[in-house]
């Protein structure tokens, strides 16, 4: 198992990371998108069935996938400097 591990700092910087993928606005997305999960969820519990619906119709379908996609940089986050 430590065949694949090499003694040298420089390693993990070609490794990608999930976090050193997403930008601010991403992880704004996911903790807004989190949120308003939550706080529909605690609507629905009170016995919201308008409102607490289409919050987590909103986190779920829309805000969380956004934060995901949008602005992904990926491999190319170097290209063009």
């Amino acid at each position: 198992m430590d065949g694949n591990r090499g003694g040298e700092a420089g390693d993990g910087a070609h490794r990608p990371r999930l976090f050193g993928l997403l930008e601010r606005r991403n992880a704004a997305l996911l903790v807004v998108g989190a949120v308003v999960v939550l706080f529909g969820y605690v609507l629905l519990d009170r016995g919201s069935v308008v409102l607490a619906p289409l919050l987590l119709c909103a986190g779920y379908g829309v805000l969380i996938p956004a934060g995901l996609l949008i602005g992904f940089r990926g491999d190319r986050a170097g290209e063009g400097e």
